[in-house]
Parts: structure tokens; C-alpha cells; sequence
């Protein structure tokens, strides 16, 4: 599902009224629909008919969404309380126009009062204070504050806060949200959800979120935002797409190879967790290396792994030119410390493995020599046997591979990250971003706090390294390997409960989430004869 910016909603909009000759006005009209039809859902909800409605007015569009909401719901019968502030603001033509209409009807428009919000009791309050443009950085009057704290107590009585596209204070182009920005129950977005909606602070203030098209056609709405960057939500109907064909008859040196290298004395779960990770995302091997002082835990703990000791000065050149070449992936990094032999590692995967993944301290490493490890990436970029590789920081190793980047717009953080470091970055977080050099994001609102535990990234470091052993390129295997492994984390939090949950016990759920990704293997038995029913 595509997700967009305040740049393609005023894009739609105008091309919209261009094209169709009719005033802005009647799209005020749809979306003020759009959130009445989304009062009456929760009304049957509840089995009645009405509740009473506080109304909050901004002075901007969004604010004339709102005037035309509670006009609406007035004409509807229901009780209907409408605030606004800044009234002597200059309002647009259309908000105005919807603001004179409500009081043609009789209803009284005062700025908001304390009773307002404490006399409500199992009612709806309607956030149209702001739209999706504001800045959150832009310093605003104390009134602000004080309404968000009384909206918040207003939701302690039982009431149910609605937003109309993004809640107020929060910027529907990154996600970023004011100190004072409120928090919804319910968001109700037009055409396409808007990024804000997605990542960062403004997805935990959104509450859930609905979308109404409010009468734009979805194929020439996507024709028209053709020429800007592509910001997708991933679904399962886009990671469908994506899946890597698997024959009946397929045997494991046709499905991947995966090299993991990994582990270390204080952390040798690292290298099993992605080791094992990379193994449950199907590809025929894999092959972990790790030091030599943990290799026989590494055995014990996952026998279906080929394994290989690394000693302390690193393997023979011969013997690592060997394993780079028969890999279709390489994941480099979980729990590796910093080894002596660490560069020189590096350095070769970054010029040799087809497709590479570069995770923890290995992204730790890279950091501190920014200049030669921006250059050695860039310099794979024209070897064309190289695919993109992947980078997985967290927000920290984020900032520590490029200091002057604000951290708070993740979207824009990804972006400029992938560019300047040539390849797809993975931000991890609430709604991971990837991003690559051509500033296509993905965004995932698979996951929840339960991953927020050690092991968790050496999952998702194996599951894209087993992804791209399987022929996906670099930007798909990520997306597909970010949903799953949150998708996991979900069905893993459903037996067990978000603080309870473990990484191994996300490894256990990944099964059912490649099938809800429409990635898991149809039954083929079938279609198979006697004489195939042997090992494969």
C-alpha cells in the first residue's frame, strides 16, 4: 500500500479539482463523511444511536473538516458541542464557508472551556485542531498544552478521541509529534494512509487508523503521484509478489547457501539465533563460522549448520576466499566484537560476497572509519556481480554512522543513510524503515515492545541473509524479512505476552508468519508420483 506526504495529498487535491472543475469544497465534503460514517461504526458498535460529540476546530483545512463533521452530525440529530481557537484567524474559503453554514443552523462556536472536556462522558471528541503540515517544532501558545492535557483527561472518562488525518502536533510526513501532540483512539486518513500515521511518535498517538478514498479513484491517484518517491506499507499482498519460487523437485544446492559469520566468547547466542533464523527462511544451507572457543556450542546448539572454528588471527585467506564463494549471502557482525582480523574481514566481503548483510559491531567498526568504508561501498557499486548489500542499524549505530542526521524523521534518516552509505538500510524501531540509494522506503507496523530484548536484530540479521540466498534482491529481501520477523514477534507475544517472549520463542513462530506473508510452500504431494516420493 503506497503512503504519502503532505506534498502528494496537495498534489491529489488540486490535480482533483483541476481536472474534475469542482470546488475544493465538496472533498471537504467527502472527508467530513468519512469521519461522520466513521462516529455512526463506533455508535453501532456500542448499539446506539447517537453520543454526544465535542467538536475542536483548527484554523486551517483540517479545521474546516471539523466545522463540516459537526454541521453533519448536528443535521443528524445528535448533540453536538463545537469549539474552535484563533478565532480571528483568516480561515481558507472552504473552511470558512463550512464554519458560516454550522452557525446558519444554530449552533453556537465558542473557544473550548475546561467543562467542555469534563462534562463529556461516553462521547466522541473530533480532533480537527491541525492537519498533517504542521511542524511540531514550531514553538506554540500555552492554550495547546492545556488542550491536549484536556483531551487527555476527557479520554479518562470514557470518551473516544477521533482524529482527522493526523492527530494534532503530529507531522504526517515523518512521524514526528510536538510535546503537547494528542493522542487518538481513532484516525481517519484520506486516500492513503499518511507516513506519520506509520512510524516514530505519531504511530503510538494514532490510535488505529482507517482510510476512506472520500471519491478519489486509487489507479489515477497512483498514476499521478508516479513521478515522486515511492513510500510503500508492506501487506502480504505486496510480499507475495516477492516470493522466491521454490520446484517440487528442488534439492538444497538450489535453494541458497547462507554464510552467517558471527559469535564471540561473551556472546555466542548471537551467531545461533542468526544462524538458525537464516535456516527457518528456507534456503538449502548454512554455514556458520565463529572462534574457535565457542565452536563446539555453536554445534551442539544447531547440528544442521555446516560450522567452521575461526582462530584468533582469522582464517587463511584460501580458506575465507573458499567460503565467500560458495555463499550466495553473507551476514557479518552479530555478537562479534572486535577481533584483530575484523578490517580485514570486512573489507573482503565488502569487494567478494554477492550479497551481504551487515549487522552490530561489524556496523560499529564501519562507523569509526567512515571515510574508507563509504568508499570501499561505493566502489562495490560498480562491480556488477555485487548485489546492494544491507545495513541493519539500530537508532544508535544510526547515529553513529552518520553523526549530523536527526534520528527524530526515520523516514528521511533511512533515506539519506542508504545514500550516503550505498546501500539498503534497515532502520530498526516502532515501523522500521528500509530505505535504498534511490530512496524507495518500505515500512513495516509488523512488531511490538516484545522484540525489544537482546537477540532479537541477530534474528533479523539471519532472516534477511537466508532471504537473499534465495535470489531476492536486496530491497525486497529486507521488507520481507522486517514483516516476518515482527509478524513472529506477534504470534510469538500471543502465547506467551510481550514481557515473557524470548528470541527463540519468535524462531518458533516463524512457520506460521511465512505463511501469513503467502510465503509458505502450497502442498505439492499431489502432484508427485511414487517413484519421486524418495529424499529430495
Amino acid at each position: 500500500m503506497r503512503i504519502i506526504g503532505t506534498r502528494e495529498q496537495q498534489t491529489i487535491d488540486e490535480a482533483w479539482q483541476t481536472q474534475t472543475g469542482l470546488p475544493l469544497l465538496l472533498l471537504m465534503e467527502h472527508a467530513a463523511l468519512a469521519v461522520v460514517k466513521h462516529c455512526f461504526q463506533i455508535c453501532e458498535q456500542e448499539q446506539l444511536t447517537s453520543k454526544p460529540v465535542l467538536v475542536l476546530c483548527g484554523p486551517g483545512q483540517n479545521g474546516g473538516d471539523a466545522y463540516a463533521c459537526a454541521r453533519l452530525l448536528l443535521s443528524a440529530g445528535w448533540p453536538v458541542v463545537c469549539r474552535e481557537i484563533l478565532p480571528d484567524t483568516l480561515r481558507p474559503v472552504e473552511a470558512q464557508a463550512n464554519r458560516t453554514a454550522l452557525q446558519k443552523l444554530g449552533c453556537v462556536i465558542d473557544e473550548p472551556a475546561e467543562s467542555d472536556f469534563l462534562n463529556l462522558h461516553n462521547g466522541l471528541i473530533i480532533d480537527g485542531l491541525f492537519g498533517s503540515g504542521l511542524d511540531p517544532d514550531r514553538p506554540v501558545p500555552e492554550l495547546f498544552v492545556r488542550l491536549s492535557r484536556l483531551t487527555a483527561r476527557a479520554q479518562k472518562l470514557g470518551n473516544h478521541v477521533i482524529a482527522i488525518d493526523v492527530p494534532s502536533g503530529v507531522d504526517g510526513n515523518s512521524g514526528r509529534a510536538a510535546d503537547w501532540a494528542l493522542k487518538a483512539d481513532s484516525t481517519v486518513s484520506f486516500v492513503y494512509p499518511k507516513i506519520g500515521l506509520c512510524t516514530g511518535p505519531g504511530r503510538l498517538l494514532a490510535g488505529e487508523w482507517f482510510i476512506d478514498p472520500i471519491g478519489i479513484r486509487k489507479s489515477w491517484a497512483d498514476e499521478l503521484l508516479s513521478p515522486f518517491q515511492s513510500s510503500q506499507l508492506l501487506e502480504p499482498g505486496l510480499l507475495a509478489g516477492w516470493c522466491p519460487t521454490r520446484p517440487p523437485n528442488a534439492h538444497k544446492g538450489m535453494l541458497g547457501r547462507v554464510l552467517i559469520i558471527a559469535g564471540s566468547r561473551g556472546m555466542p547466542g548471537a551467531a545461533v539465533l542468526a544462524a538458525e533464523a537464516a535456516g527457518r527462511s528456507g534456503p538449502g544451507l548454512v554455514h556458520l563460522m565463529v572462534p574457535d572457543d565457542i565452536l563446539p556450542s555453536a554445534v551442539a546448539a544447531l547440528p544442521e549448520a555446516l560450522t567452521q572454528g575461526i582462530g584468533g588471527t582469522g582464517l587463511s585467506r584460501d580458506d575465507f576466499d573458499s567460503a565467500i564463494e560458495k555463499a550466495d549471502s553473507v551476514a557479518v557482525g552479530p555478537g562479534l566484537a572486535a577481533p584483530d582480523y575484523l578490517k580485514e574481514l570486512l573489507d573482503r566481503l565488502i569487494l567478494n560476497a554477492r550479497h551481504l548483510v551487515i549487522d552490530a559491531d561489524a556496523l560499529n567498526f564501519m562507523a569509526l572509519n567512515r571515510d574508507h568504508y563509504q568508499t570501499l561501498l561505493e566502489k562495490r557499486c560498480a562491480c556488477e556481480h555485487l548485489e546492494t548489500p544491507v545495513l541493519t542499524p539500530h537508532p544508535g549505530e544510526a547515529k553513529r554512522l552518520s553523526p549530523h542526521l536527526d534520528l527524530r524523521d526515520r523516514r528521511l534518516t533511512a533515506s539519506v543513510l542508504a545514500a550516503e552509505w550505498h546501500s539498503v538500510v534497515v532502520l530498526k524501531g516502532y515501523g522500521t524503515v528500509i530505505a535504498d540509494p534511490s530512496h524507495r522506503t518500505l515500512i513495516s507496523m509488523t512488531g511490538h515492545d516484545g522484540l525489544a530484548r537482546g537477540g532479537s536484530g541477530d534474528l533479523l540479521t539471519g532472516l534477511i541473509a537466508g532471504v537473499l540466498a534465495q535470489r531476492v534482491p536486496a530491497f525486497e529481501a529486507a521488507g520481507a524479512a522486517v514483516w516476518v520477523h515482527g509478524q513472529a514477534a506477534e504470534l510469538a507475544s500471543a502465547q506467551l505476552g510481550r514481557r515473557a517472549m524470548l528470541p527463540r520463542d519468535i524462531i518458533n513462530q516463524l512457520g506460521d508468519a511465512w505463511g501469513k506473508a503467502g510465503w509458505e510452500v502450497e502442498d505439492v504431494s499431489s502432484s508427485r508420483t511414487n517413484n519421486e516420493a524418495g529424499t529430495w
